[in-house]
């Protein structure tokens, strides 16, 4: 068996990062012109391509020099701060234990920096064997070469996330199998088999849908966004049905 990677925000917890951090952000956010000013500060370094577009607590730094504020210090919050389990959605721990005991290896692939990550994977007690993250492999998703520290022997053989413009998009470009995990997969999706959703007629508007959903969202600079539409290998609306997917022999 070789590598299976997960995207970590919506894929595998709930925006832990984002729903730890937000409460203590929101005077600050609350501000049109701070708001403003640090969504102008990431879409800055993201056009660039550069994984300091990530590094969240330096955008702070850079934007509280200029307006001259203080917010809170985000790697001590982290490690104080309460964390619930919940974070992690509820089929997780048992799915990557189910996984590894059928003899993957698990590694998070995420865009959030490794100093902020690793502190909240460690103490919601996932299992992995390999971080990677900007400031290791020195690229971001959807860059296919984030994914190049996972070559070797025990080669990576699908990568699951929950963004098609990251996910999804850069592990086609990387050769890889992607999943994608579609945690609101409405009911008529999932009655069809997972094995088959990708095939279905209609997955082409479901897929151009979301993307636009996203772009708007995340704001990826033109030279990140997908040359076409991102087409998932299979599609999951959890990583229960990812494991029954993997012990039929998907990707093998």
């Amino acid at each position: 068996m070789g590598w299976l990677s997960f995207d970590l925000d919506g894929t595998l917890a709930d925006w832990p990062f984002r729903r730890v951090v937000r409460p203590w952000l929101e005077p600050f956010l609350a501000q049109p012109e701070v708001r403003r000013a640090l969504r102008e500060e990431y879409l800055r370094r993201l056009a660039q391509g550069s994984p300091a577009a990530f590094d969240w607590g330096d955008i702070q730094r850079t934007v509280a020099q200029r307006l001259d504020l203080n917010f809170p210090d985000l790697e001590r919050l982290l490690g104080e701060v309460e964390l619930h389990p919940s974070l992690l959605y509820p089929e997780v721990l048992s799915a990557v234990r189910s996984l590894r005991a059928l003899g993957y290896r698990i590694a998070v692939a995420t865009n959030g920096l490794a100093r902020y990550q690793r502190v909240l994977l460690d103490r919601l007690g996932l299992p992995y064997d390999r971080l990677l993250a900007p400031d290791l492999t020195q690229t971001i998703k959807p860059n296919p070469s984030f994914w190049s520290s996972l070559d070797g022997a025990a080669a990576l053989l699908v990568h699951v996330g929950d963004l098609l413009s990251q996910d999804v998009w850069g592990a086609q470009q990387a050769g890889i199998l992607a999943v994608w995990v579609w945690r609101e997969m409405p009911p008529d999706w999932r009655r069809t088999p997972p094995a088959e959703r990708a095939r279905r007629p209609d997955v082409e508007e479901v897929v151009a849908a979301q993307l636009r959903i996203e772009l708007e969202e995340h704001g990826l600079a033109p030279h990140l966004r997908p040359q076409g539409l991102p087409r998932p290998d299979y599609v999951v609306a959890d990583l229960g049905e990812l494991v029954g997917l993997l012990e039929m022999g998907v990707g093998a």
